[in-house]
C-alpha cells in the first residue's frame, strides 16, 4: 500500500509500499520515530486520509476477505483522459483557451444586435455551461468521485462497528460543545437531527426534575436582576419603580416559563422513543463503567473540560468500544498523560482486550517499553516503509535492523547502566518525505551503510521464522552485534 500527499506541485510518499496482516486476538503494535509513516498508515487502512491532498494511490486493503480498497481500480481509472475534448491543451493553456472562448461568446453577444437584458442573461448562463462542458469536462474526474464514494460507503460499514479508533490526542478528540454522554450515546447510536433535538429536550427536562427548589428560586431571582440591569441600559438609567418592577417580574418569570415549555415539550415525545433513549442512556452509562470512570451516570451530563486527560482518554476507549469491533486501532493512546495515567490506560486495554479473545488490536507507539508489555508481534517503520517484522521476544532478544538496535539502545536502563553518563542515540534526523533517499531509507544515519545502499533499496526478507529485515548488509550475513 501506498500513500501520498500533494505539497505545491509535488507529491511526497509518506507510506511507501508496506504490507502486514494481523489475525484475530492479535495485538500488534508498530514503532519508529516521529513522521515514519505510522499514523498515517493506519488511517490509509481506514480510509481516514483527508483527501485532498492525500491519496491512497496503491496496493490492495482486505478486512474479513472483503475488498475495501484494490489499487487495480484506481490504476484504469488514471488510464481514462483527464479532459473530455481538446485533449492537447494542458496547464495554463487551457486555462487561456477557456477564458478566449468566455470573452470570445460574450463580445459577440455585443456586437450582434440582441437587444433585452433576459436575452443577456440566458446567453450568459449558456456561455457559462458550455466554457465548463468543453474545457472542464473530466472523465478521469468522474471515475475517480464514484469510486471514492464506493470505497467510502464500504469502508462506512465496517468504521465504528467492526473497526475503532482511538486517537492520539485525548484533549482534543472530544467535541467541547457536547456532553460526553451524548458523544457516547452518538457512538452507539447515530442520531440524525430530529432525534439530536429530542435527545436535548429530554437530557434537559431531566436536568431540570433534579434541579432543587432553592436552586430555582436563586436563578429565578438573578435572572429578574439580569433584566432589571439590560432595561436600565436601554432606558437611560430612569429607575423608574413601574419599570423596575415590570422588568424583574419578566425575568424571574422567564426560567419558569423556558421550564414549561421544556417538560411541554418532553410531553409530546413518544413513550417509545423515551424508553430507547432510556436504554441508550443506561448503555452509554455501563460503557463508561466499563472504562473506569467513577459515578458514571453523573458523568454523562458532564462536558469534556470537566474530564482530566486521562478520563477523556478512557471516554475515547469506551466510545471506540461501544460496538464490540473485532479491530481496535490505538495511536499513541498514551500522549499528553502523565505516567501513572499511562500505566492506568495501558491496564484497561489489556483487560478490555482480554474480555474479547478474537478482537485484534493494532497500538501505534514510539516507546519500545509499551510494545514490550502489551504486544505479541511487532512492526519497525522508517521512512514510510516496514524495516522490521518480528514476534516481540524474538525483537527483543536479537534484533536484527540497525535501526531496531538505535531504538532499543536508546531505551535507559538504569539497574544495568548505572556508571553510563549518556544514552545511546541515534545520529542525525529523520529525512524529509520530499526528499527521501533513493535506496534503503536509514542510508543517511546508519552505521552499517555502504555505496549500494544509497541506491539500491533492499527487499524485506525472512531470516529466521516469522522474523523479516530491510537490510542489505544483514541480510548478507553482516553485523549483528
Amino acid at each position: 500500500m501506498k500513500t501520498r500527499f500533494k505539497i505545491g506541485k509535488e507529491w511526497a510518499t509518506a507510506v511507501n509500499g508496506i504490507d502486514f496482516d494481523i489475525f484475530k486476538g492479535e495485538t500488534l503494535g508498530i514503532v519508529g520515530e516521529s513522521g515514519s509513516g505510522k499514523s498515517v498508515s493506519v488511517l490509509s487502512l481506514i480510509q481516514l486520509v483527508p483527501n485532498p491532498p492525500g491519496e491512497v494511490s496503491e496496493g490492495t486493503i482486505r478486512f474479513r476477505d472483503e475488498v475495501i480498497f484494490d489499487g487495480n481500480d484506481l490504476q484504469n481509472i488514471n488510464k481514462k483522459p483527464k479532459f473530455k475534448y481538446f485533449q492537447g491543451l494542458k496547464g495554463t493553456k487551457r486555462s487561456w483557451a477557456s477564458r478566449a472562448f468566455f470573452l470570445g461568446w460574450l463580445f459577440l453577444h455585443a456586437v450582434l444586435p440582441i437587444p433585452g437584458i433576459l436575452l443577456f442573461l440566458v446567453s450568459l448562463v449558456a456561455n457559462i455551461l458550455i466554457t465548463t462542458h468543453l474545457f472542464f469536462n473530466s472523465p478521469r474526474k468522474k471515475a475517480f468521485n464514484m469510486f471514492r464514494e464506493s470505497m467510502y460507503k464500504r469502508m462506512r460499514d465496517f468504521r465504528g462497528k467492526e473497526i475503532a479508533m482511538i486517537f492520539q490526542e485525548p484533549m482534543t478528540s472530544l467535541n467541547p460543545v457536547f456532553s460526553v454522554g451524548m458523544q457516547v450515546m452518538e457512538s452507539i447510536h447515530p442520531k440524525s437531527f430530529s432525534e439530536f433535538v429530542k435527545d436535548s429536550i429530554l437530557s434537559t427536562a431531566s436536568n431540570l426534575n433534579s434541579v432543587k427548589q432553592n436552586f430555582r428560586i436563586k436563578i429565578s431571582f438573578i435572572t429578574g436582576l439580569v433584566f432589571v440591569i439590560f432595561s436600565q441600559l436601554g432606558l437611560g438609567w430612569t429607575f423608574y419603580w413601574q419599570n423596575l418592577f415590570t422588568f424583574f417580574l419578566i425575568g424571574s418569570l422567564f426560567p419558569t416559563l423556558f421550564a414549561f415549555a421544556v417538560l411541554g415539550l418532553c410531553r409530546i415525545i413518544s413513550q417509545e422513543y423515551k424508553d430507547a433513549y432510556e436504554k441508550l442512556f443506561s448503555d452509554g452509562t455501563n460503557l463508561l463503567k466499563r472504562v473506569g470512570i467513577p459515578d458514571a451516570e453523573k458523568r454523562m451530563s458532564d462536558y469534556p473540560h470537566h474530564f482530566s486527560g486521562g478520563m477523556r482518554q478512557r471516554a475515547m476507549i469506551a466510545m471506540a468500544l461501544a460496538k464490540n469491533p473485532s479491530l481496535l486501532i490505538a495511536d499513541e493512546p498514551t500522549t499528553a498523560l502523565d505516567v501513572t495515567i499511562q500505566a492506568q490506560i495501558l491496564d484497561l486495554m489489556l483487560e478490555l482486550k482480554n474480555e474479547n479473545d478474537e478482537a485484534a488490536v493494532i497500538l501505534i507507539t514510539h516507546d519500545m517499553a509499551v510494545v514490550a508489555e502489551t504486544c505479541e508481534r511487532v512492526i519497525v517503520m522508517y521512512g514510510g516503509v516496514i524495516q522490521e517484522v518480528a514476534p516481540v521476544e524474538h525483537l527483543f532478544e536479537e534484533p536484527y535492523h540497525p535501526y531496531t538496535k538505535g531504538l532499543l539502545n536508546s531505551i535507559p536502563h538504569p539497574d544495568e547502566y548505572a556508571e553510563v553518563e549518556r544514552l545511546d542515540t541515534i545520529s542525525g534526523m529523520v529525512p524529509n518525505i520530499l526528499d527521501l533517499p533513493e535506496g534503503c531509507k536509514f542510508c543517511t544515519r546508519c552505521d552499517l551503510v555502504e555505496d549500494r545502499c544509497h541506491t539500491d533499496e533492499p527487499p524485506l526478507i525472512e531470516l529466521s521464522p516469522d522474523h523479516f529485515v530491510r537490510c542489505h548488509v544483514i541480510a548478507e550475513g553482516g553485523s549483528n552485534e
